[in-house]
């Protein structure tokens, strides 16, 4: 038997998560916590085989109770599950050394698949199901004349390539792991640089 504790803020998704999974006879679901200090306190006294944790959750988010997992070495493999397809949120999965990367909206039996194969010791990451198709922003903002002529910062290139990527000011928050309001002022700097009136000027200079 498979053991597998969640840690996600969002009941119904964590929920419907304990649920497929249980639906396999090999799989079982023997807690659900809604933030990070919640699964480690849970993990100083039990041991699961698979633990699910979702990288936006509040009082300890993903990245840092991952981290305080690995300083606690728990033995656990550790899987990120995440409803963003973005190269800034695999950047930081691939920073923290996981064993496994997986969508929220993956189908069932890929999710099953994916726990079973990471738990026998391969790792396994849905990193190439990215979206990519405005990846035209990724060359562009990164060539020396474009940084140098608009002193851009790299944080101020990160949004710039979230918003190319339809991503809203929150979805940026929560990517970057800033507040909402760190990104609106980001976001009205990158327009008094490029010396442009909205995000669709923006766009239009960048791309163009």
């Amino acid at each position: 038997m498979i053991t597998i504790a969640i840690a996600d803020d969002h009941k119904l998704m964590s929920e419907g998560v304990a649920s497929i999974l249980q639906s396999d006879p090999s799989l079982t679901v023997t807690k659900i916590c809604t933030n990070g200090k919640e699964l480690i306190d849970f993990l100083e006294t039990h041991t699961v085989d698979v633990v699910l944790i979702d990288l936006n959750m509040p009082i300890l988010n993903g990245p840092d109770t991952i981290r305080a997992l690995k300083r606690n070495q728990t033995p656990s493999k550790i899987v990120v599950l995440s409803m963003y397809a973005d190269e800034h949120v695999y950047a930081t999965c691939r920073e923290l050394d996981i064993n496994g990367y997986l969508r929220k909206d993956s189908n069932a039996q890929h999710l099953i698949d994916t726990i079973k194969a990471i738990h026998n010791g391969e790792n396994r990451y849905d990193y190439d199901r990215a979206d990519k198709a405005n990846s035209i922003v990724a060359n562009a903002l990164f060539e020396d004349k474009f940084l140098n002529k608009f002193k851009l910062s790299k944080r101020e290139l990160e949004i710039i390539k979230l918003v190319s990527n339809g991503h809203t000011n929150q979805e940026i928050a929560d990517i970057l792991f800033l507040s909402i309001h760190t990104v609106m002022t980001h976001r009205k700097n990158i327009l008094h640089k490029l010396d442009v009136r909205n995000t669709a000027e923006m766009l239009t200079l960048i791309n163009g």
